[in-house]
């Protein structure tokens, strides 16, 4: 996958190539095109393959593949490819957000009568692992 190699049977990060990933995530983001993004990071490639690499999870790493980018950086540029893609009424075509699983959850320290603000309570402990 691009912006890795194998060695010694291990997924590392490839430097150059990651370098041009974090590149088109930032281009993307401060508003340039799927396309310009890929330019200006040294890529001609197709706007679909920039939105491969845009949505692709594994460039905020899992339990197999080092993160190239942050959590954040993810998430603001996925949204705001569903931004444009409603601003252009294209929503239909993106892939659902992905669905992180991978999270840490405070103890607990207050109790309330009401469900529904104890269910609040406990949903704001739930934080993201970064």
């Amino acid at each position: 996958m691009f912006g890795y190699k194998v060695e010694n049977g291990q997924i590392l990060i490839n430097e150059s190539e990651a370098s041009v990933i974090v590149k088109i995530f930032s281009g993307y983001i401060s508003g340039m095109s799927l396309r310009d993004a890929a330019k200006n990071a040294g890529k001609e490639i197709t706007h679909c393959t920039v939105k491969r690499i845009l949505r692709n999870t594994r460039y905020v790493g899992d339990k197999n593949y080092p993160a190239i980018i942050s959590k954040t950086t993810f998430a603001r540029a996925n949204a705001e490819l569903i931004l444009r893609s409603e601003r252009l009424q294209r929503s239909k075509r993106l892939l659902p957000p992905p669905i992180y699983t991978d999270f840490i959850f405070a103890e607990p320290t207050r109790q309330f009568n009401e469900p529904a603000k104890q269910a609040e309570y406990l949903y704001s402990l739930i934080e993201v692992k970064k």
